[in-house]
């Protein structure tokens, strides 16, 4: 049985099903068992960029000077077909291997009961179900088409020239390499990434049906979270969504400071804004397991609380006070390393988080997120100064 449940644990995917999935199947995009990163970057980069490129050559809009932006200096362009929709790709592996990885935890460590373990393939066939939906990722495209259409309304009646569209007075019109970009290219591009954020709520809503089970949590345990602590390393491969729209934002940022002169201090709220949403929007599902944790402390701190309080009474009476148990020695007695085990563990439980997570993962998680938007900084710091405060930070001149 256990080996049966083994098989049904290593097929566990939220990537791995969906309409999209089994047509790339039939393109031979994605082999069977395995998810084919490399392919599918190049397939998405053809259809996505490159006829924008080509087309653009065609009306000569891809380096004509009296543009505002050419095409091949539209950096948000490069952000988000040539890095941003690979790192999308590229994501269903790191986090997949993730997801399955907790999975396997829950099961191996002990967490699960096996009384629970029906309720525990009841919560992964639910996930399959809800990933294999037939209706849903067309809804998902059809949502990125009506958003695509909201941002070139708003593009043409607002456009200067630029390689997507032609403004000739007060008429606006896209270009061969625009109409692409709204047809194609960008609803591809927003379909990839809504079909993410469904893949998010698949975990969100299976994690919380684990902490709906009877699980084993230990208030001693080492990480500090009951035994959960390993949740918040696994989470971090989910910061590939946020870490993809922060490259896409970057290139749309850095084209504004360039082709515009908009000042980096415009962008500042917005990008604190945007890493605090992102880090709540990829830690909030673990929030599932708060009230189990809370409860587990609270219970600890008065288990714990009340063993220690009569270890330390007898304790006392032992090795103060002189009253020695009759015939017992009071030489090798073990009283006193149980007494600073007992002082460990109840330490252990005081600085028990109800989070599964630490500052750590919040560090790495906000540093990942970041990390795209450094050359906005590089665009707005003169080289020279650069320079100065590498030599200054390297060798201290």
């Amino acid at each position: 049985m256990e080996k049966t449940f083994s098989l049904h644990i290593h097929d566990f995917s939220l990537v791995r099903g969906g309409a999209i999935y089994q047509l790339l199947l039939r393109l031979s995009l994605i082999k069977p068992g395995s998810i084919s990163i490399i392919r599918r970057c190049i397939f998405f980069a053809l259809i996505t960029w490159l006829p924008l490129l080509v087309l653009s050559v065609v009306q000569r809009r891809a380096l004509d000077s009296a543009l505002k932006v050419p095409f091949l200096k539209d950096i948000e362009a490069y952000s988000r077909f040539l890095i941003a929709v690979p790192v999308l790709i590229a994501a269903e592996v790191v986090i997949d291997t993730s997801v399955r990885t907790t999975a396997k935890y829950f099961l191996h460590s002990g967490l699960v009961e096996p009384a629970e373990l029906s309720d525990f393939k009841a919560a992964m066939r639910e996930i399959a179900k809800l990933r294999d939906w037939v209706f849903l990722e067309p809804c998902l495209l059809l949502i990125a088409y009506i958003l695509t259409g909201i941002v070139f309304t708003h593009r043409l009646t607002s456009v200067t020239s630029v390689w997507s569209a032609i403004a000739t007075g007060t008429t606006k019109q896209l270009t061969l390499a625009g109409w692409w970009y709204a047809l194609v290219s960008l609803p591809i591009s927003q379909f990839l990434l809504f079909r993410w954020l469904w893949r998010f709520l698949l975990w969100f809503r299976f994690l919380w049906r684990l902490s709906q089970l009877n699980l084993q949590l230990v208030a001693t345990h080492a990480d500090l979270a009951g035994g959960l602590g390993f949740l918040g390393l696994n989470q971090i491969p989910f910061g590939s969504i946020p870490f993809a729209i922060s490259i896409v934002l970057s290139g749309n940022f850095c084209q504004k400071v360039i082709y515009q002169g908009v000042s980096i201090a415009t962008f500042k709220f917005q990008i604190i804004i945007f890493l605090v949403l992102s880090l709540i929007f990829t830690l909030v599902p673990l929030l599932v397991f708060s009230g189990k944790l809370l409860k587990l402390k609270i219970q600890g701190f008065q288990r714990y609380g009340s063993l220690v309080s009569q270890h330390n009474l007898l304790f006392e009476q032992k090795w103060v006070k002189g009253k020695v148990p009759k015939g017992e020695s009071p030489l090798g007695s073990p009283d006193i390393s149980s007494l600073a085990d007992l002082g460990a563990s109840f330490e252990t439980i005081k600085k028990m988080r109800i989070v599964p997570f630490g500052l750590g993962t919040v560090i790495i998680l906000g540093s990942l997120i970041i990390l795209p938007l450094l050359p906005l900084f590089l665009i707005a710091i003169p080289l020279e100064q650069i320079t100065d405060i590498a030599l200054k930070v390297l060798f201290g001149v």
